[in-house]
């Protein structure tokens, strides 16, 4: 590997602490990243053409394997998982290739705590080949608009950005969808996710999410909802029912990686 690709796998693999901002260490490795690609993100050597990892690395992924044919929690046959029978869920499916394991966790960290763009993007390149392999070997439509789960104001502003909303303008640009950020808002700011208990990650107000100022988008769509990770799914089914409250014909979901849930 030359030294100019040595430099930028280093720059990508060392996190940083603060929001996504306009620091200049993070400017710059987002410059890099479009000037210098070819590095396997995740062991440094020479990548494929159309994705910053190697096929070793990339074969070596978490893959999801056979799961909920709703909610896509893994399972040890085809079907429907008892949560979903017992309480079918608003959505119709959940589509992901990957679960939620080293080092797919590692990649989603550095991308939605450390604005790693690279990383954001090799994830939703195998979103988006996942999307188009389940189109042509179920011959089903694709959705006619793309919603990237909302964050509160004051989170955003925090962060600096959405990865939804990064991960959902990706899918929109590869396969020729519609996206619209303003169609639905959050107005409760809930506590970060990832410091919850799996009972405190269930318990999401019922209001937490209204109609947005282009909410007319909504009416009689099929939509497909973009996160990064799905735990118990209770964000994106709050998020649903909003949807269908605002007349969306139906509602799928659609994720970077599923974390896995005892059955």
């Amino acid at each position: 590997m030359n030294t100019r690709k040595t430099a930028l796998h280093r720059m990508l693999k060392t996190p940083t602490d603060t929001g996504w901002g306009f620091s200049l260490p993070r400017i710059f490795t987002a410059a890099s990243y479009q000037l210098l690609p070819g590095a396997c993100l995740l062991c440094g050597l020479s990548a494929q053409h159309d994705i910053d990892l190697c096929s070793t690395c990339e074969q070596s992924l978490p893959q999801l394997g056979l799961h909920c044919d709703i909610c896509a929690n893994p399972l040890n046959t085809v079907g429907i998982c008892g949560r979903c029978l017992s309480q079918r869920p608003t959505f119709s499916t959940v589509q992901t290739p990957l679960l939620y394991q080293y080092p797919v966790d590692l990649l989603l960290q550095r991308f939605k705590f450390g604005g790693q763009l690279a990383a954001g993007k090799v994830l939703s390149q195998l979103l988006i080949q996942h999307i188009k392999d389940r189109m042509k070997s179920e011959k089903s439509p694709l959705p006619n608009l793309l919603i990237p789960v909302p964050l509160h104001w004051k989170k955003r502003f925090s962060r600096g950005f959405n990865q939804s909303e990064i991960i959902t303008r990706e899918l929109s640009g590869q396969l020729n969808i519609n996206y619209s950020r303003h169609a639905i808002k959050r107005v409760i700011n809930t506590p970060a996710q990832h410091h919850l208990s799996r009972k405190e990650r269930q318990q999401i107000p019922h209001n937490t999410f209204v109609a947005g100022r282009e909410s007319q988008l909504l009416q009689g769509a099929r939509i497909a909802l973009v996160d990064d990770v799905l735990t118990t799914g209770s964000t994106v089914e709050a998020l649903s029912r909003t949807l269908i409250k605002q007349r969306a014909k139906s509602v799928e979901v659609w994720l970077l990686a599923r974390t896995p849930l005892d059955n």
